[in-house]
């Protein structure tokens, strides 16, 4: 930098070349000054390697800021002790402890969670998150003590790794079940009923379903059948509103088609349209044939409107209205007949032919009807209030969308990138005698 500034003040007016100088000496003070971290310095130096630790996220992104309460000190050595588990059980896997082209590395988060969505224990309960990264190296950073933690946004494959979450519903909804049989199942909440998912193996103990591995401390199912009485409620609600907005749309249809043909609108449109095309049709004769032959066309969109929208005295179950008003008809005729405990009887789902679209479905108690789809819910006692507030009852791996379980259970080859290409072999190697002693359970 001296040699460039000298050689810019010579031949300079004294003045001009003391000022290239004076600049030049700040910036070279403002240089000394910007010191630049040992272990910024070192993440050039990140390649194809695993990280030798875990990467702790005291409020990590699948954590609100600070949960119920900030952890105290024994409640975060445990959750280190458990990521530290979970990291010797990945190390296990050889695809995942020997790198060929990605940057390996574990972050885990934790946090005291209230009563909602996630904790149907209705305590408070302790939630954490080990996830298992596979980076691109130069979307990696290394800390001082050498572990590796990833870029906000960078080239990342994950599997998450959750203690104490609820299973979220639409997570295990199978996209594969003929028939749109799901009810009341929203992206990222937990409740609400939907057909039996596809069993499609067994891993370390827990459940392999589509979109995700679910495993219980007591080896029990997270889904409990639906209760037929619940959701006829719920899917006699839904009609209702619908039957009524049909019938409002229909009346207001026809009520606005019949106002558009009133006298003074009829008049009004033919003024127009004579303005509009005197130009190009000059003849008064011919205009008048054109302006009749509008008016006709306009009277025959009216019966057609009526005819469309008016509501057909025999039941037709292809028509719009009729179609959710039958199936609204058989779900209360069906509550009805059901009191007491049947209300609590298994439901299934079933489809109608000859009805339009989805109303063909109908929920009946189970076993009363052939090809009848098993209906299911999330358990809500999945997680015992009685238990210890830092016991583990549950641990979710979650794919997010990606249904590496068919790569599980061989319902489809392992693909050649993505995060089934990075999750599904550490999932099949890893020590999972490991992780369950890790969470406190037997192996």
């Amino acid at each position: 930098m001296r040699r460039h500034c000298d050689a810019s003040a010579a031949g300079r007016p004294a003045t001009r070349a003391r000022r290239i100088k004076a600049a030049c000496a700040a910036a070279a003070l403002i240089s000394s000054l910007v010191v630049v971290p040992a272990w910024s310095q070192r993440t050039a130096n990140v390649g194809a390697e695993l990280s030798p630790g875990v990467a702790w996220e005291p409020h990590g992104p699948h954590t609100r800021a600070v949960g119920l309460r900030p952890l105290n000190a024994a409640e975060v050595r445990l959750a280190q002790q458990r990521a530290a588990g979970f990291h010797a059980a990945f190390r296990a896997s050889p695809s995942f402890s020997t790198p060929r082209n990605r940057a390996h590395l574990v972050t885990s988060s934790a946090a005291i969670e209230p009563p909602w969505e996630s904790n149907l224990a209705r305590a408070p309960i302790l939630q954490q998150s080990v996830t298992a990264y596979w980076t691109v190296p130069r979307d990696a950073r290394r800390k001082p003590d050498g572990v590796l933690t990833p870029v906000l946004g960078g080239a990342h494959e994950l599997v998450y790794f959750e203690t104490n979450r609820v299973p979220r519903a639409d997570l295990l909804v199978d996209r594969t079940t003929a028939g749109d049989f799901t009810r009341g199942v929203t992206s990222g909440k937990h409740g609400g009923f939907f057909p039996q998912p596809r069993v499609l193996g067994q891993l370390g103990g827990g459940t392999v379903y589509a979109d995700v591995v679910v495993l219980t401390r007591d080896g029990a199912s997270v889904l409990a059948p639906a209760p037929i009485g619940a959701l006829l409620e719920g899917e006699i609600e839904r009609l209702t509103k619908i039957v009524a907005q049909t019938e409002q749309g229909s009346a207001e249809r026809i009520k606005q088609a019949e106002d558009d043909m009133a006298p003074a609108k009829v008049a009004e449109r033919r003024a127009k349209r004579e303005q509009a095309w005197r130009r190009e049709t000059p003849d008064p004769a011919v205009l008048a044939q054109r302006l009749d032959a509008a008016h006709r066309s306009d009277l025959a969109d009216l019966e057609r409107t009526r005819k469309d929208f008016a509501i057909p005295a025999q039941p037709d179950p292809q028509h719009r209205y009729w179609a959710p008003r039958l199936a609204l008809d058989a779900a209360q005729k069906l509550s009805a007949s059901l009191a007491g405990a049947a209300r609590q009887h298994p439901a299934c789902g079933r489809v109608e032919p000859g009805h339009r679209g989805s109303y063909g479905v109908r929920f009946v108690v189970a076993g009363s009807a052939p090809d009848c789809v098993p209906m299911v819910q999330v358990r809500s006692d999945l997680l015992d209030p009685r238990r210890g507030l830092d016991e583990v009852q549950l641990l979710a791996v979650y794919f997010s969308g990606s249904d590496c379980g068919e790569v599980i259970g061989d319902a489809r080859p392992l693909p050649s990138a993505g995060r089934c290409h990075y999750g599904v072999p550490l999932l099949r190697e890893m020590d999972w005698a490991a992780a369950r002693k890790a969470l406190g359970w037997a192996p």
